[in-house]
């Protein structure tokens, strides 16, 4: 079955790990990989479709600057974010086969449900869902959800895929050096977590943009990180898990979204900054994992963003060689066809997890907002 972009868009307790510590050698070559990593993150700009590698690059960092056996004996959230990860612990959920969950295939609104009937529009196929934990399986995977942390406009979901056949292993073991070009022309494995929740236009102003990236890959197994940025999530929201796999487009499971981190800071900024352009910010939202901008206007905004912390650093949320970084400028977001009163909004991913008591200020478009 054949879908479009558009079409496929659309839509316990902390577990421990036993893993053995990194050796001399592992070490060395994980650092010259994240060097490397670092060097090029800035050439090929593609933050539109997937997570940067950027990510992974701070993660292994991270996971440098703590013994191995520290690292190892937390869960994936302390090994993405090494200490920062504090700041958002009490807000991750985790899933095992004790935990209950409402598991259950997508919902389709009554105009949906019409269109299906009369043959006007096509879903992929289901998976099927397993009997215990948040779980399912196609011919060649199964995918089970590790743990979940969900903000107003971000989520971030780990999931744990285990091949079924020798294909998919050969699959997932590739999967973590190839380019995002060979990932697409090819039809490689993607999983995505969108919002599955609303009618029509709502729904999709409810998601951003979604990607995966692979942890690790021990075997047949694998773990990949999924990302949706810039959408709109509330508790109870329906978050629909799909896979593409070579052409086959399959349908996960739904998951209801968990309690979110709660902490953030809303700024307002001046309009008057935007006088005469066609575009103006009315707000700036962060949280300790992203930042986003909601306003109204139209045409291309040459927005600059610049976060100050209370020891008096500086860093551009535009520029990845900062500390922080971004993960891309992945979620751009707009309705009404470009009018005047168009809503629109755009989102960044830190890479490095943000205090907000450790911010002095935020500059946006060359105004500062004091935040003490």
């Amino acid at each position: 079955m054949k879908m479009t972009w558009d079409e496929l868009m659309r839509y316990a307790p902390e577990q421990e790990y036993s893993l053995t510590p990194l050796e001399d050698s592992e070490t060395e070559r994980i650092l010259k990989r994240t060097m490397e990593k670092l060097n090029t993150a800035g050439k090929a700009r593609k933050p539109q479709k997937s997570v940067r590698r950027l990510l992974l690059a701070a993660a292994l960092a991270a996971l440098l600057c703590v013994s191995g056996f520290a690292a190892y004996s937390l869960g994936w959230f302390d090994q993405l974010f090494g200490t920062s990860a504090a700041l958002v612990k009490e807000s991750v959920v985790s899933y095992d086969t004790a935990t209950q969950v409402d598991i259950t295939y997508p919902t389709y609104t009554e105009a949906e449900q019409a269109m299906i009937a009369e043959g006007t529009m096509q879903v992929p196929d289901q998976a099927q869902i397993a009997e215990t934990g948040v779980s399912a399986q196609t011919d060649d995977f199964v995918f089970t959800l590790e743990s979940m942390l969900v903000s107003k406009d971000t989520l971030y979901a780990i999931m744990r895929i285990e091949a079924r056949t020798d294909d998919a292993a050969a699959e997932l073991a590739a999967l973590p050096d190839a380019s995002l070009e060979e990932k697409e022309c090819g039809g490689m494995l993607l999983v995505l977590a969108s919002n599955n929740s609303g009618e029509g236009r709502e729904r999709e102003w409810k998601n951003g943009s979604m990607g995966m990236d692979i942890i690790e890959v021990d075997g047949n197994t694998a773990y990949a990180l999924l990302i949706n940025l810039g959408g709109e999530f509330e508790p109870g929201d329906l978050i629909l898990f799909d896979m593409s796999f070579h052409g086959e487009n399959v349908y996960l499971f739904e998951v209801p979204a968990p309690e979110q981190l709660q902490e953030e800071l809303v700024i307002p900024l001046d309009e008057s900054v935007y006088d005469g352009k066609t575009y103006r910010w009315d707000t700036a939202t962060i949280t300790p994992i992203s930042f986003r901008l909601d306003g109204s206007g139209y045409g291309r905004s040459e927005t600059t963003v610049i976060l100050t912390l209370n020891d008096g650093t500086s860093f551009s949320l535009t520029d990845p060689e900062t500390p922080y970084g971004t993960y891309g400028s992945l979620g751009h977001s707009g309705t009404g066809g470009g009018a005047e009163d168009s809503e629109k909004k755009s989102s960044w991913l830190f890479s490095r997890l943000v205090d907000l008591d450790e911010l002095s200020s935020v500059t946006v478009d060359g105004v500062t907002y004091s935040l003490k």
